[in-house]
């Protein structure tokens, strides 16, 4: 089931509902990360807490993983990735295998100025400088003082999305790759959950930008935003339930109950389209999608992602067919058959569910 975009304008119309739309996303992606800046101490001090101390031999699992993730990580064995693509494709004669290796080393490039200029102009201390709780950043404060982003996940991710593009029927090898990569440098302490999350978030950025036509390079963002602010934002939400053993931000109990008014809603709605009932004007499948996934995101009880949430749902009704008209996984978008109806109910059921049974699953206090 594909969205249903006969109402929605096209990006010839007027470019302001482009720039509304990205901005819609873009607000959705901060909001998601600055929602986890209050987790990066607590769950720093847990991550140390699974170390044994000092004079003993570490946690064998979590040296192994660390290691192995901050090795694929670095940046010559990128480039050596890439270089193994363009021999390959120069050697099957394969131009999608050789295009993957130039678009690869161009996301290399561009992430190696970007994660240097930021880590720099950022200034925030690693997590082995933090003892106290205060975090205090220090543009170019030299080293140790270069923590956001994580040049690792962000390196990784934009390798993984030039190949979800080129590749898309391994596209969740590649990001699944990335993520680990990424997960790896929090559990290593090289970063706070926020360097990771934020460096894969633009790394993806620069993979879908890299993977596409240069000349197309703001539709291209536009797209990656659209797929990255939801995925985003149910991360951020995922992460900040099992943080958290009850909603502590005001009115949290009220989201909570909005967030399932919301989502049953969204849910009833969705089964009469589904049933071929009398339609409701304005109202399509895709639409109860996305109210739905904003309910059970309110279901957490944040009002950072309920903000965040209804910013991704902005995005979607405001955004023009063009955008859409471009897949981050090298398929036009139109192409795909969604998720069979059953399906998305119980996933939504089981969201709704997770929202509440996960709460506090990591001991953050």
């Amino acid at each position: 089931m594909t969205a249903d975009t006969s109402a929605r304008p096209s990006a010839a119309d007027s470019t302001g509902f482009v720039l509304a739309s990205a901005a819609c996303s873009c607000a959705a992606v901060v909001l998601a990360i600055l929602n986890l800046l209050e987790l990066d101490i607590p769950l720093t001090k847990f991550v140390r807490s699974l170390y044994h101390p000092v004079g003993y031999l570490p946690n064998l699992w979590l040296a192994y993983f660390s290691d192995i993730g901050d090795r694929i990580g670095k940046g010559d064995c990128m480039i050596a990735l890439s270089l193994l693509l363009l021999l390959a494709g120069v050697w099957l004669k394969r131009a999608d295998v050789k295009l993957a290796g130039w678009q690869t080393l161009a996301a290399h490039g561009i992430v190696a100025v970007l994660s240097n200029l930021l880590k720099h102009v950022v200034g925030r201390p690693r997590p082995k400088f933090i003892h106290t709780g205060a975090v205090d950043l220090s543009p170019f404060g030299g080293s140790g003082w270069d923590s956001f982003p994580s040049g690792h996940a962000m390196l990784a991710m934009a390798i993984a999305a030039v190949l979800a593009i080129r590749f898309p029927k391994g596209r969740w090898i590649f990001i699944g790759m990335a993520v680990a990569i990424a997960a790896s440098r929090i559990l290593r302490g090289s970063h706070f959950l926020t360097d990771t999350v934020g460096g894969a978030a633009l790394g993806w950025l620069v993979g879908v930008v890299s993977g596409h036509p240069w000349r197309r390079w703001r539709l291209s963002l536009g797209c990656g935003l659209a797929s990255l602010a939801p995925v985003c934002v149910g991360v951020s939400a995922a992460i900040w339930v099992a943080g958290h053993a009850s909603p502590v931000q005001w009115a949290g109990s009220q989201l909570v109950l909005a967030g399932f008014f919301v989502t049953i809603l969204s849910l009833i709605g969705y089964g009469w389209l589904a049933l071929g009932l009398m339609p409701i004007r304005h109202l399509s499948k895709q639409t109860c999608k996305e109210l739905a996934g904003m309910g059970v995101v309110m279901a957490t009880g944040s009002a950072l992602m309920a903000a965040a949430a209804l910013c991704v749902c902005m995005a979607a009704w405001i955004r023009p067919r063009d955008v859409d008209s471009l897949s981050v996984t090298g398929d036009r978008a139109g192409d795909r058959v969604g998720a069979q109806d059953a399906v998305f109910c119980l996933l939504v059921i089981l969201g709704l569910w997770a929202s509440q049974a996960m709460r506090g699953l990591l001991p953050l206090s």
